[in-house]
């Protein structure tokens, strides 16, 4: 939803890590022995996308937000960000097969958990 969030403001955090795709897939046994608390898989969101009740659960987030999570672990690869690593041997070596892996990700968590979900209502993006 692009609402500012932080780890601590005046005793409460407003942020909270997400697995962009439901950690249920994973228990589904539909995707292997995949890393799905792996850094491509985490998001930062706010309390109400997370948990509230207009909130992701178990649900696949639309195409754009997948797009954009495509385009942070790109940013983050070609920055020489520490951990350029870890995202390049969990989603693959060029940004080709970044896309691709993000794509079937995305296709085998529609075929088992069928919804699409967006947040109620969304602030322009920052980046």
């Amino acid at each position: 939803c692009f609402t500012d969030v932080s780890i601590e403001s005046e005793g409460v955090n407003t942020a909270e890590v997400d697995h962009f795709f439901a950690h249920i897939l994973k228990q589904s046994g539909s995707v292997g022995d995949l890393n799905f608390d792996g850094v491509w898989n985490l998001v930062l969101c706010c309390v109400e996308c997370n948990r509230g009740s207009g909130g992701k659960h178990s649900r696949v987030p639309e195409i754009h937000y997948l797009e954009r999570l495509n385009r942070r672990n790109n940013y983050l690869i070609e920055s020489h960000h520490p951990l350029r690593e870890t995202l390049r041997s969990q989603t693959g070596k060029t940004e080709i097969e970044r896309r691709m892996f993000l794509q079937e990700m995305d296709k085998v968590a529609v075929q088992n958990l069928i919804h699409r979900w967006k947040p109620l209502i969304e602030l322009p993006a920052v980046f």
